[in-house]
């Protein structure tokens, strides 16, 4: 992009807190790995206080860890204001800083702690600040909340039960007990509810009972919220939901406490041997998979269909599974994990293995080990493997879990298929694909690419997915009025149960005087902002059309303030089913304030993620959690995930459903 960039911001809302420094800080893990000619460093920070930041420097050694060298060409979750938590990734553009690399290589990481920033967010001009979440002396989680009321007076009810945590082998466990200042309801189907007059601030506490002692950090926790107003013409209801990512559960609570400076965060990797130089290897095949345990299951790949019945007959092993005889394919349990072991092989060389959205351990000689954990019902076990170019592979097997006493109950994605494969109660899937070339202003660089990237998209929705060519509108080049006028019509004839992708690639542009994103139609002029169509009036078309779900991937600008604040993601991070129940409008972007450019990987990508998918059911948040880390180090630009602010959002997800 050269006249006009394809950017986006992302505002980071809250004010400096004070909050003391409760348990040891440290570095938990680095993980070096390489793709083409970068090195990936994964870590993780744990032990920091709730909303805790740190200042982070990568350094290399080449002699076995007795000097090392700053890393200079690096960016991702380095320097200041990082937050703990999981998931963390520095790229290193090797060969920006050495003419080429072939050594053994040690990497540290050294930390310190910067500053405490309060995690929160709002609903409807009520804001909602994180205080703390902690163990309490008799062993359960508290939560403690500060509610700020800065729109008119009105009731807020926080129903006990949809406050919850979620922790990283995706268990959830509901609050027991609630409190919103002095209104108390001590059962899980409780309902405080208590009246805020503008700009009153309270309190409110949050118990759960019974949460296992090993969880130490909450993946997700989600707060359902109902606010009611006294209208002159009737009572106004406002549903939604906020969600926190990737906490800590601290020993003490960390409200009003101070920040005390801790010794440097320090870790060192193991040793690893690279070899980095600007040679490309031709390598469009991807890895092979090979499964060792459990033996003799064949791996379904894209010849997989949805809805495979299950075996009628089975016999009983040692290990309390039972393997199916007609298919082959399924296994059955009444465990709540089962463990996956199997091969992995490249030519080039291989970059992760992902099970069920959980990273593998890989050995030198490819083998790797994930306990997976298992819902009650069908459970489908997908291995997804990249390679150091690219290429990647998805090959699932199933796992039936019994409950305890042996009855089957059914699974996630058998109650979808009863939803989706009836004619009659089957929701529709609708889009709006919009790629931008050709610009009439001769000031506005024409694109050679956001066409084809948006028939490529087209393509996959119609021939991979339940996207019916007579529910897509696909504008080539459009104006404004065109794009206007399709979001009018789709306003029209989508129904509340339907669902709703809105894809644009061209142009983008973001204002930092005024703080507003624009997209840039292709009969927009480069001094005038009378033909751009502003991120405010997207979202406002997002939260009138009455769609179900409603996903927005934009290869372009769509200003991070329509976002909510999110941290870290993680493939299948609640259950499909639920991520069906609940209403969504949700947000995908190719970049932040960087230029995008016109090749995009963040498109490329997406596509073959949509190709090699073999689940039944995904996530839009799986899609991109699939997605984030190759763009990254394949690209200038960091994509963002996240929920439409005031959009109607109430945390469920958009679903992609194969055909």
């Amino acid at each position: 992009m050269k006249a006009l960039k394809r950017i986006f911001l992302l505002a980071i809302s809250g004010v400096m807190g004070i909050v003391s420094l409760s348990s040891a800080q440290e570095f938990s893990k680095i993980t070096p790995k390489q793709i083409g000619e970068k090195i990936i460093l994964e870590y993780a920070i744990t032990g920091e206080s709730v909303g805790q930041q740190f200042n982070v420097s990568p350094f290399y050694s080449v002699d076995g860890g007795k000097t090392f060298t700053p890393i200079k060409s690096v960016k991702g979750n380095v320097g200041s204001n990082i937050p703990g938590g999981r998931n963390q990734v520095i790229v290193w553009d090797v060969l920006n800083d050495l003419k080429e690399l072939d050594a053994d290589l040690v990497f540290k990481l050294e930390g310190s702690s910067k500053s405490i920033v309060p995690l929160q967010d709002d609903f409807r001009d009520v804001f909602f600040k994180l205080e703390s979440l902690n163990r309490t002396p008799d062993g359960n989680i508290e939560l403690i909340l500060s509610i700020t009321n800065n729109g008119a007076t009105r009731d807020l009810k926080m129903i006990n039960g949809l406050i919850t945590i979620t922790d990283f082998n995706k268990r959830k466990y509901d609050a027991q007990k609630g409190k919103i200042a002095e209104v108390e309801g001590n059962e899980r189907y409780s309902t405080p509810q208590r009246t805020l007059k503008k700009g009153e601030t309270v309190k409110a506490r949050f118990l759960f009972e019974r949460v296992p002692a090993d969880v130490d950090r909450a993946m997700r926790l989600d707060l359902g919220i109902e606010l009611i107003t006294d209208e002159t013409y009737g009572i106004d209801l406002k549903i939604g939901k906020l969600q926190f990512r990737d906490l800590p559960i601290t020993s003490v609570q960390t409200s009003g406490m101070r920040v005390e400076q801790t010794k440097k965060l320090q870790i060192v990797s193991a040793p690893a041997h690279f070899v980095v130089r600007k040679v490309e290897v031709v390598d469009t095949n991807p890895p092979i998979i090979e499964l060792i345990i459990p033996s003799n299951i064949p791996l379904v790949g894209n010849e997989a269909t949805r809805g495979r019945p299950y075996a009628q007959s089975s016999i009983g092993m040692d290990d309390k599974r039972l393997r199916s005889l007609s298919t082959g394919e399924e296994l059955a349990t009444t465990d709540e994990f089962t463990l996956v072991k199997g091969k992995v092989s490249d030519e080039t060389g291989i970059y992760e293995v992902v099970v069920n959205g959980i990273a593998a351990n890989l050995s030198a000689n490819g083998i790797f080990e994930v306990k997976v954990p298992l819902q009650i019902g069908r459970n489908e076990i997908v291995i997804r493997a990249v390679d150091l170019r690219q290429n990647s592979v998805e090959k699932k097997f199933f796992v039936l879990r019994k409950s305890p006493s042996g009855k089957v109950a059914k699974g996630d994605t058998e109650e979808l298929d009863l939803v989706f494969e009836s004619p009659k109660v089957a929701p529709r899937f609708y889009a709006l694909i919009m790629g931008a070339n050709d610009y009439a202003d001769n000031s506005i660089t024409d694109l050679d690419n956001p066409i084809n990237d948006a028939t490529k998209l087209y393509n996959v929705l119609v021939n991979r997915y339940t996207f019916d060519p007579n529910n897509i509108i696909f504008l080539k080049n459009p104006t404004r009025e065109q794009m206007i006028n399709a979001m009018d019509w789709l306003t029209r004839k989508i129904t509340k149960n339907d669902n709703l992708l809105i894809f644009y690639a061209g142009h983008g542009f973001w204002d930092k005087e005024t703080d507003f994103g624009y997209w840039i139609p292709t009969d927009s002029k480069a001094n005038s902002t009378a033909n751009w169509l502003a991120n405010s009036q997207i979202k406002d078309y997002v939260a009138a059309i009455k769609a179900k779900h409603t996903l927005v991937i934009a290869d372009a600008c769509f200003g991070g303030s329509i976002f909510r604040s999110r941290k870290a993601f993680e493939e299948g991070s609640q259950t499909v089913k639920k991520a069906f129940d609940a209403p969504s409008r949700k947000a995908m972007t190719s970049g932040n304030l960087t230029e995008v450019p016109d090749r995009s990987v963040f498109l490329e990508q997406l596509v073959d993620r949509l190709n090699s998918n073999t689940k039944d059911y995904l996530t839009a948040e799986e899609l991109f959690a699939a997605i984030r880390n190759v763009v990254i180090s394949s690209s200038p630009v960091t994509p963002m995930y996240g929920d439409i602010k005031d959009a109607g959002d109430q945390g469920g997800d958009f679903i992609f459903v194969r055909k």
